[in-house]
C-alpha cells in the first residue's frame, strides 16, 4: 500500500503518479494501466478518487478507456498538445524570489545566452512550498519547455526520485546555486567551500582567533559547503573550530536573538563573524546593535552579499559577492548542450565568487 500526503486531494496524488510512470516509460504505449479497483487498494481510499484520477488522464490524452477490457497508456500523438511560441524553441527557468539582486542577475544572464542561441525563456519566479514544488516540477514536462534551470528549495525524497526519474528519462535540467550529492546531474555553482574559506581566511588574517559562525538550516549544499570552508580556514590557522560559536537562524528551536544572546555570552565571546548570506548577516547586525555592540569596532563581520547590503546599510562588512549573470549564462549553455545532446557527459560548473576586503560605508569621509 502506497501512502498518499495528507496535504494532497488524492485523486490529484493518483493522476500524478500515473502520469509520471508513463511519461517516464515505466508504462509504455499500449500497457494496461492499473484499474479503479486496483487503485485504490494501492492507495487504500475509496473508488471514487481512482476514479477521477483516471477520467482526468483520458482527458487529456494519456489513457484510452475500453469498457470491459480497462484502461491503456495512449498513444504520444493523443496527449493534449502544450501551448508553444510559435518559430521559438522555450526554455525555463525558475527562482525563489524576485528582489534579490543576485537571482535577477541570473535570470538577465540565462535570458540573454537563451535568446542568442534563438531560445525564448520562460521565466517563474516562485517560493514554493514541499508539495507545490513538487506539482510545478512534475508538471513542467508536459508545458512544451525543452528544458528547464532552476533553484531546488526542498530535497524531499519525492523531489530528489522525481529529479532522478528526470535524468534516467533525458529531460534536460540544469540545478542552479546548489547541487544534490546523491544524484549526479547538471549543476551551475558558486564555490561555496572557497567562499566560506576566503571570508573566514581574511578575518583571520586581521587578528582574529575566535570567529562565530552563523548560517540558515543546513539542509542544502550552499549552506554545507561554506561552513566545510569556514572550518578549513581554522583548521589551516591552527585555530579550534567551536561548536558553540556556531549558530543556526531560522530554526524551529531557537529564535534569533537567543542565538545571538548565546553566542555573544559563552566564554569565549567572538570578535568576528562569519555569515552564510546577507540575510543572516542583516539579523545578526540588528542583535548585536541591540546588545550595544559597534560594527567593526567590537565585532568585525564578513558575509556573503547577494543583496548589495553592505551598500544600504551604514554598518561595514567584508563580503563576497556571487556572479549572478555568469551563472545565469552558464546556466544557461549547460542546459542547451543538454537539450542538443541529452545523453552527453554531466556537466558541474562551479563559480569564484567576487570578493571586497575593504569595510564598504555609505557614510560621507
Amino acid at each position: 500500500m502506497s501512502e498518499i500526503p495528507p496535504d494532497i486531494p488524492a485523486y490529484v496524488f493518483i493522476k500524478r503518479e500515473l502520469k509520471n510512470q508513463i511519461e517516464n516509460g515505466e508504462l509504455l504505449e499500449g500497457a494496461r494501466v492499473p484499474s479503479e479497483f486496483e487503485l485504490a487498494k494501492k492507495y487504500d481510499v475509496s473508488r471514487n478518487p481512482t476514479r477521477q484520477a483516471l477520467r482526468d488522464l483520458e482527458l487529456e490524452g494519456y489513457v484510452v478507456r475500453s469498457p470491459g477490457r480497462g484502461s491503456f497508456v495512449a498513444p504520444t500523438s493523443k496527449r493534449q498538445k502544450p501551448l508553444r511560441m510559435t518559430g521559438w524553441r522555450t526554455l525555463a527557468v525558475a527562482c525563489p524570489v524576485l528582489e534579490c539582486h543576485y537571482t535577477r542577475q541570473v535570470v538577465r544572464g540565462f535570458v540573454q545566452c537563451a535568446a542568442e542561441k534563438d531560445f525564448h525563456t520562460m521565466v517563474y519566479f516562485q517560493h514554493f512550498s514541499n508539495e507545490a514544488e513538487l506539482d510545478f516540477l512534475a508538471d513542467i514536462r508536459n508545458s512544451g519547455i525543452e528544458g528547464i534551470a532552476f533553484w531546488l528549495q526542498h530535497g524531499s525524497d519525492r523531489i530528489l526520485d522525481l529529479l532522478d526519474k528526470f535524468h534516467r528519462a533525458s529531460f534536460p535540467f540544469v540545478l542552479i546555486d546548489r547541487y544534490v550529492r546523491s544524484l549526479d546531474t547538471d549543476y551551475v555553482v558558486t564555490d561555496n567551500e572557497d567562499v566560506g574559506y576566503r571570508l573566514t581566511m581574511e578575518l583571520v588574517e586581521r587578528g582574529h582567533k575566535d570567529i562565530g559562525f552563523l548560517t540558515t538550516p543546513l539542509d542544502n549544499s550552499t549552506s554545507e559547503d561554506r561552513r566545510a570552508g569556514h572550518k578549513r580556514a581554522l583548521e589551516e590557522a591552527q585555530l579550534d573550530f567551536c561548536e558553540d560559536l556556531t549558530g543556526i537562524l531560522a530554526h524551529e528551536e531557537e529564535s534569533a536573538a537567543a542565538v545571538v544572546h548565546r553566542i555573544m555570552a559563552h566564554q569565549r565571546r567572538p570578535t568576528a563573524f562569519c555569515c552564510s548570506n546577507d540575510g543572516v548577516a542583516e539579523k545578526l547586525i540588528e542583535e548585536l546593535g541591540a546588545l550595544s555592540y559597534d560594527i567593526p569596532g567590537d565585532i568585525e563581520i564578513a558575509t556573503v552579499d547577494d543583496n548589495e547590503l553592505a551598500e544600504i546599510l551604514d554598518t561595514p562588512v567584508l563580503a563576497a559577492s556571487q556572479v549572478g549573470y555568469e551563472m545565469g549564462r552558464a546556466s544557461a549553455e549547460i542546459l542547451i548542450s543538454r537539450v542538443d545532446n541529452p545523453d552527453g557527459p554531466t556537466q558541474h560548473r562551479s563559480l569564484k565568487a567576487s570578493m571586497r576586503f575593504e569595510p564598504v560605508s555609505t557614510e560621507a569621509d
